[in-house]
Formats: structure tokens, C-alpha cells, sequence
């Protein structure tokens, strides 16, 4: 016997919309109260201690953005803050990226308790596969972007200013922008098979299309990358474009199980 929803049991588009609202309340929250923890929790103290004296102590952000200059920046190169906000820029920029890491299960989560409703079980039951998926390829390039990409992008810039005979100086918050810019269109550019892949799940493609026109779409995905990547080089291009491949071609394999199972 098919259960079937009745219009009282049924919400108006207010009520959804009501409904949504809610829940993207909460993961703002969410991304608020992880924000304000990065930037206040205290890791570590120095050998005075936290006083009015001396009122700066080790945070979490504090503590990746030296982490990321120890990482990025050969000996001899230099950070300048040309402008008084520069520091401070930096901080909040790193401590929101943080704080959105930090809450996206919440988020996720909020998301998944509104659509839910509207989900057949079996579908249901696909969400968490593809959730780790998602998970799986950011992380992955993420780490191919901070072992591999963002080192040697930075330090094909920094041999192009040698060359011109420039000096190692270069401003505070340019350097951040690059390295975290890069490592996020490395996390993302890692994901986009999954999208193919729920578009396959949900019928709007179909894998045959996919691998007929498979050579346009590796030139769109390296298009794109050099459109929102802040590295002015070819490195992330080079870096990513095998990995990207191999994970589209992956990600046709799992599609067509899909579809055949449909």
C-alpha cells in the first residue's frame, strides 16, 4: 500500500519557506560561533602569560597563518603589511574560513534535515555516498594543492622576481589571498565529478553524453580554473588537469552503475 500525503499533512510554501529560513539561522550561528572560537580559544600562552601588558596570545588562526608562512615562504622572503588593516584582514579572512570548515556539518546537516521530507527512501540512503565523496575529493585537493600546487606556484613567482632583479618583499595580505584562493579552487575543482555524477543520479545527463563530449568538458574544467584561480601562472592548470581526468573518468564508471541500476 503506497502512503501519500495529505493536503493537511502537506505545509504551504510559507511553512517551508518558514522552515528554511530556521535552519539557515542555525548554520549562520553555527559559522558565527565557530568563527569567534578560532579567533579568541587560546592554544597556547606565551612566557608571560595573557596580561594587560601583554594581551596577545597563540589562537587557532593565529597558528595557521604562521603555520602557512613557515610552509610557503622560502628563508629570505618577506612579509610586509602595507596598509595598518592588512593584520588584521588576514586574521578575520583566515578565521572565517575556518569557521565555515568547522560548521559545515552543521550546515550539512540543517540542509539535509529540509530536503529530506521531499526524498524517496532510496534516495535516502545515496545522500551519504555522495556526502563522502564530496568530503574525500576537497580533501584530497586540498592536499595536492598544499603539498604540491601552492609551493610551486609561489616559488615560480618568487624565481620571476629574482630574475627581474626584484627584492623578496611582498605584501601581507596579496600572499594570503593567493595561497588560500588557491587551495580552495583546489579543494573545489576536485568535487566537480560528483556533480556529474548526481546529475546522471537525477536523470538530467546521461553518461553517453558525457564520454561523447568528454574533450570539451576537460577544456571548460581548465578554462574555469584559470578564470577563478588567483595564480596568474599555469602551474594549478598542469597540477590539477591529470588528477581531473582521472577522477571524471572515475566518476562516468560510477555514473553508468547508476544509471544501469535505474
Amino acid at each position: 500500500m503506497i502512503s501519500m500525503v495529505t493536503d493537511e499533512e502537506e505545509l504551504t510554501f510559507w511553512e517551508h519557506f518558514e522552515e528554511l529560513i530556521n535552519r539557515l539561522r542555525i548554520g549562520f550561528f553555527a559559522v558565527i560561533v565557530a568563527t569567534l572560537f578560532v579567533m579568541a580559544f587560546p592554544i597556547g600562552f606565551g612566557p608571560d602569560g595573557l596580561s594587560l601588558s601583554n594581551p596577545t596570545y597563540v589562537t587557532v588562526a593565529s597558528l595557521l597563518i604562521n603555520r602557512i608562512q613557515q610552509d610557503f615562504l622560502p628563508v629570505g622572503v618577506e612579509l610586509m603589511p602595507i596598509s595598518w588593516y592588512a593584520p588584521l584582514e588576514v586574521y578575520l579572512y583566515v578565521s572565517l574560513i575556518l569557521g565555515v570548515t568547522l560548521s559545515l556539518p552543521v550546515s550539512i546537516y540543517e540542509l539535509y534535515k529540509f530536503i529530506s521530507p521531499a526524498l524517496y527512501k532510496s534516495e535516502r540512503k545515496s545522500i551519504t555516498p555522495f556526502a563522502i565523496s564530496f568530503t574525500a575529493l576537497f580533501a584530497f585537493g586540498f592536499a595536492l594543492g598544499y603539498f604540491l600546487v601552492m609551493p610551486a606556484t609561489v616559488r615560480l613567482l618568487l624565481l620571476s622576481a629574482e630574475a627581474s632583479g626584484l627584492s623578496p618583499r611582498y605584501e601581507f595580505s596579496q600572499f594570503f589571498s593567493l595561497v588560500a584562493g588557491g587551495l580552495f579552487v583546489c579543494g573545489f575543482v576536485m568535487t566537480f565529478p560528483v556533480y556529474l555524477a548526481l546529475s546522471v543520479r537525477a536523470g538530467a545527463l546521461e553518461t553517453t553524453q558525457l564520454k561523447k563530449n568528454r574533450r570539451y568538458m576537460y577544456g571548460a574544467v581548465l578554462v574555469g580554473i584559470a578564470l577563478i584561480d588567483p595564480d596568474p601562472t599555469l602551474i594549478t592548470e598542469l597540477f590539477l588537469g591529470v588528477p581531473v581526468i582521472l577522477v571524471f573518468e572515475a566518476a562516468i564508471r560510477l555514473a553508468s552503475r547508476y544509471e544501469s541500476r535505474g
